[in-house]
């Protein structure tokens, strides 16, 4: 189906990438442009982050949870999984907690875990797993913001929040700029108007009202996202306090590099460089974004070798027969893209793997 709708948004940035010659392409989004298996397509509404009331948005609880549910599977609820139970170097099953406070063992032939990159570690180094670099190699991504402010107005909050356009012109390493590997641009819509004044330091007064008059609808935000190379100090362990679920706590070491700073600050020159050329007359950088450690990698690496990997191809741990992981703790390396589509990728993979192997 086409891609959702540039609007008028997306055009303006358009612009200003075709102006400088730099290619970009719609985002590929997993979002019904028109109807699609008896869900609606996209109106346009745009609260996006707090669910999808027209069901366009294909979320796991309307594409893989039916199917998975029609076939067979059981979903138990509100229940916390304590510990991976190991016997003789491999998995027998886990023991979690259900919504009463009950502790059930459930006994299985293969123990899958998908935790993401600090779920994962938290809970296989509670059960005791020993291996060299579980925990260590954490990565997120590298993000960055520049807003250009235009006179014309925009249709910034319509549509869904991170839709617009992709740009990988400079995603390839080019010594040159002191980085290796590249940034990923990436144009958003606007937030709602209450979400867009939280950006605020005083999210009131006059002053603040000038702010979001000049801003709210005449506002193009471009992401800037760099490659997060993996550096074993950056790492998830465990604390002595026991939390509210009955796991032991996680702190998580992780420090912004030169390289992911030299990575951003070029991104943001770009950004900066494609708005004005889109007719911006003001642009705003942020030079880390906040609350953006969305993407949790890196902490079980796939590889061939036990001493600097935690897992094989397959997902399956080097260091304990019968437990695999299927998330994106596997990551070696990251890209500098949304690794949604490579986590689905490597679940299906798994999840092959994994049914050949029981038949």
């Amino acid at each position: 189906m086409p891609p959702v709708a540039l609007g008028r948004l997306g055009m303006a940035a358009a612009r200003g990438f075709d102006a400088l010659g730099w290619h970009w392409w719609p985002v590929d989004a997993a979002i019904n442009s028109r109807p699609h298996a008896g869900r609606a397509g996209c109106n346009h509404c745009g609260p996006c982050l707090i669910g999808c009331a027209t069901g366009a948005k294909s979320s796991t609880d309307l594409t893989y949870w039916p199917k998975a549910l029609a076939n067979g599977v059981e979903l138990r609820t509100h229940c916390v999984v304590q510990q991976v139970e190991i016997e003789a170097g491999r998995a027998r099953g886990i023991c979690y907690r259900d919504a009463s406070g009950q502790d059930i063992f459930q006994p299985a032939r293969i123990v899958v875990v998908a935790g993401n990159g600090i779920g994962t570690p938290r809970l296989l180094l509670a059960s005791g797993v020993e291996s060299p670099m579980l925990g260590k190699n954490l990565m997120f991504h590298g993000a960055a913001y520049a807003r250009g402010l235009f006179r014309e107005e925009l249709d910034g909050p319509v549509g869904p929040v991170g839709c617009a356009l992709y740009s990988h012109e400079f995603y390839e390493t080019d010594e040159r700029r002191g980085f290796k590997r590249g940034v990923h641009l990436q144009v958003t819509r606007e937030n709602a108007l209450l979400l867009q004044a939280t950006r605020l330091d005083t999210p009131w007064g006059e002053e603040a009202q000038r702010w979001l008059r000049d801003e709210f609808r005449h506002s193009v935000a471009v992401l800037v996202c760099n490659e997060d190379l993996p550096e074993e100090h950056n790492r998830v362990t465990l604390t002595d306090r026991v939390e509210a679920d009955g796991l032991p706590g996680v702190k998580l070491e992780y420090r912004v590099s030169g390289h992911t700073r030299r990575a951003l600050d070029f991104g943001l020159d770009r950004a900066e460089e494609m708005l004005r050329a889109a007719g911006a007359h003001r642009t705003v950088r942020i030079p880390l974004a906040p609350l953006t450690g969305w993407h949790l990698l890196g902490t079980a690496r796939m590889g061939s070798d036990p001493r600097s990997s935690v897992t094989d191809a397959s997902g399956r741990l080097h260091a304990v027969a019968d437990l695999i992981i299927a998330d994106g703790s596997l990551f070696p390396t990251v890209g500098a893209v949304n690794p949604g589509s490579t986590i689905g990728a490597l679940a299906l993979k798994i999840a092959d793997d994994l049914a050949r192997r029981l038949r």
